[in-house]
């Protein structure tokens, strides 16, 4: 990692969205809305039980409605020639089940058939002409009726089963105070504005390229390249832009193999776009959970032992885990004995996948709600049993955080939000015959850094071009990048143009994890330095140049566009001038960011929630009047995009605490909450005052910018903090998510 820091000048300002205009005018192109010469629409078909076999499929109606091109099942489908989880595939590909490749039904909802015709409008009609009968078992969707339990090893290298210590011991230390109860949280589904799509055109036999609603296209390319036996670079994966992802368009899902799949059997452009309704089957969701936490703590309230074990769920066609303990327990809180584990039951429900802040937001639920009730049990206010807690190092790993300001946001965000006049006792504060309740709960997500690739250009007229196969998914990433490319380069930002989401572009990660600014901007960075160190080898060498014969290793950037030497700024040159002189319309340079671990420090995000409730003790609903946030994530690149994200996460939280359940139907296992009329989630009526601060410094031991990611940590502790205030304001603990009326009454 380079520690060289970047400068700020144009970083940290409110610098307003360079897409934005595109985007408010309708002139920004969505994957779905491309549209190639003689594009078709295909429309899936969707198995309607959970567990059994397909015993027999009569197309004839569907295949003779009018514009019906085609109609594939797994009786005529072409084959695949290799499975598209392939280990030699880089890229995500969670459900590794191949569509259409048996008669077997794992889950409700599963894609049986697909149907292409000339609109989708018929493409629809004729689907439901299609006639499938099933020889049905008993759907197992319940852990005391799971296929298969397991308590997996690891994911993405971290232990999913860990301890240090004698946590019984300390659990049976009478001089010790101890809690121990089990919080649960329901299905929660991804429901972006833009629903998944995909439309695939075959340009000849050996080349496909496929517009899809991705947060990788390199990923996506690579799965698809293999599935079909092409070469890489023969598969493009075009996605400029996103509307809106939270996990569900990392992972390469059946409906992008399908249109591949369809495209080649009709010879023409197919494009397929998930229902809403599919979306709850089709593109993952959150598992359910439960979560049995247990701490103890010594009467000055610090804590000597937490055990934290997790359930979840994952599918027949796929192995994923929802790994709680990794996300809170493994980085929150220091204590002597500590210990987390996961077990894992397999279940007829579509494939679980991650969603904002995987394993982070489920699991600061849960360990933020067993602090609150230490604290009520220890008679100390929450706040400080939580400032009493705060290490400097990381709890299982034993290093020092390379920066933590987790202190100064329990302390800025106490003063903001007035934690000073809480009244301790629930049921003790009031606004006329409101209950009011106030609850805190701690915030956290890992800084990650993976690899990435930048090319850019300098132009003879003082303008750059920069490009990586990157994403900005609503969020704003473009404009980071844009910033973080002027200060690199040092240029204005009006001088800078950032292209993203082609597969054609230098190898960009899955805009996943919180990693995007780090890595993307730590390329940028890279690029602009190889970019400058050309630039000063053709100063020197220039004898009409002012830095003629000048170690070109003391050449900076000076000013705007300028180089100079450290020694004397004002002996300096134009990057234009430096151009003209050599005889160059344009130069350019690549930045290769490689993955690299560092055992010394520890890489986290941290930040505090402050929540107020006010409810009716008649008619018990919840209303979130207040939130207060401060987080520590180090240099905010873009002041007004970072507090978004951070509201977008609380806004999240505040319908995982309240409102978002999948709930699915026990006699056929099919989601029945499968749209935004059933499957609630905040709207504008449900938020009040959010106020978003920013406390800490730039992390500089993590990148040259000093920045850590922030698009998921406002998605952890929030729901905590929710619950957190409803205990307080009600006397009653809810531990079962969400907290509905009929919890409270």
């Amino acid at each position: 990692m380079s520690t060289a820091a970047l400068k700020a000048q144009s970083m940290g300002q409110p610098l307003d969205r360079v897409d934005g205009r595109l985007k408010v005018t309708g002139a920004a192109t969505y994957p779905a809305e491309f549209h190639p010469a003689g594009l078709l629409y295909g429309h899936l078909v969707t198995s309607r039980i959970a567990r059994g076999t397909i015993t027999a499929i009569d197309s004839a109606a569907a295949e003779k409605a009018p514009g019906v091109r085609a109609v594939l099942t797994h009786l005529n489908a072409p084959k695949l020639p290799e499975p598209p989880n392939a280990q030699k595939a880089e890229g995500i590909r969670l459900e590794q089940r191949v569509p259409f490749s048996d008669a077997r039904i794992s889950y409700g909802g599963q894609y049986v058939g697909v149907v292409v015709a000339d609109t989708l409008e018929q493409a629809r009609f004729a689907a439901d002409l299609l006639t499938v009968s099933y020889a049905a078992e008993t759907p197992a969707l319940r852990k005391e009726d799971a296929l298969e339990t397991k308590q997996p090893a690891e994911t993405n290298g971290e232990k999913l089963q860990f301890s240090k210590g004698d946590v019984e011991a300390a659990l049976k230390n009478a001089d010790f105070t101890r809690v121990e109860q089990t919080y649960s949280t329901p299905t929660e589904t991804h429901n972006p504005m833009e629903n998944s799509a995909t439309i695939a055109t075959w340009e000849s036999p050996e080349k496909l390229v496929l517009y899809d609603a991705t947060q990788y296209v390199k990923g996506a390319q690579s799965i698809v390249a293999r599935a079909f036996g092409l070469k890489r670079e023969d598969v493009r994966v075009i996605c400029p832009f996103v509307g809106g992802a939270f996990g569900c368009k990392g992972p390469v899902w059946p409906h992008t193999l399908v249109a591949a799949m369809a495209a080649r059997a009709v010879g023409k452009p197919v494009r397929i776009e998930l229902t809403r309704a599919q979306m709850f089957s089709g593109t993952g969701h959150r598992s359910a959970t439960s979560q049995r936490v247990a701490l103890a703590a010594s009467k000055d309230g610090r804590l000597q032992a937490i055990r934290h074990q997790s359930e979840g769920f994952t599918s027949p066609v796929g192995k994923y885990v929802e790994a709680c303990g990794i996300g809170s327990t493994h980085v929150l809180y220091d204590a002597p004995a500590i210990e987390f584990g996961h077990t894992i039951h397999t279940v007829n429900i579509g494939q679980s996948s991650f969603m904002r802040a995987p394993g982070e937001c489920p699991g600061t639920y849960a360990v933020e709600c067993a602090m609150d009730e230490l604290a009520t049990a220890l008679a100390l206010d929450p706040l400080e049993l939580r400032m009493l807690n705060n290490s400097p190092n990381h709890p299982t790993k034993g290093i020092p955080f390379s920066t933590k300001f987790l202190g100064d946001c329990y302390k800025v965000g106490a003063e903001k939000f007035g934690w000073g006049r809480r009244q301790a006792a629930p049921r003790s504060m009031k606004d006329g015959r409101l209950l009011v309740g106030w609850g805190v709960a701690t915030a956290t997500y890992p800084a990650n850094q993976w690899a990435a690739t930048v090319w850019m250009q300098l132009t003879a007229d003082g303008t750059a071009l920069v490009r990586c196969a990157t994403h900005d998914l609503g969020t704003g990433a473009s404009t980071a990048f844009t910033q973080i490319s002027a200060d690199a380069l040092g240029l204005p930002t009006a001088k800078i143009k950032f292209e993203l989401g082609s597969s054609d572009y230098p190898f960009g990660p899955v805009a996943g994890g919180s990693n995007s600014t780090a890595t993307v901007g730590s390329a940028i960075v890279l690029a602009a330095r190889a970019l400058q160190q050309k630039l000063a080898d053709l100063a020197v060498a220039n004898a009409e140049s002012t830095l003629y014969r000048a170690n070109a290793r003391e050449v900076v950037v000076v000013g705007p566009g300028r180089l100079g030497l450290v020694s004397n700024p004002g002996k300096s040159v134009s990057y234009a001038d430096v151009l003209s002189a050599a005889g160059l319309p344009s130069i350019d340079a690549e930045g290769e960011l490689k993955e690299e671990k560092n055992a010394k420090s520890a890489f986290q995000s941290f930040g505090a929630q402050f929540c107020e409730v006010k409810i009716d003790p008649d008619l018990p609903l919840v209303h979130v009047t207040r939130f207060v946030s401060v987080m520590d994530c180090g240099r905010v690149i873009n002041s007004k995009l970072g507090a978004s994200q951070i509201l977008g996460g609380i806004v999240m939280g505040i319908g995982m605490a309240l409102e978002e359940e999948t709930h699915y139907d026990p006699r056929t296992g099919l989601p029945v909450t499968r749209n935004l009329a059933d499957y609630h989630v905040p709207v504008h009526a449900d938020i009040n005052a959010i106020d978003v601060t920013f406390v800490g410094e730039p992390d500089l031991q993590f990148n040259a910018m000093g920045a850590r990611g922030m698009g998921e940590i406002g998605n952890t502790g929030t729901a905590a903090a929710v619950a957190n205030a409803v205990f307080h304001a009600t006397g009653r603990r809810v531990r079962d998510l969400p907290i509905t009326p009929d919890k409270l009454l």
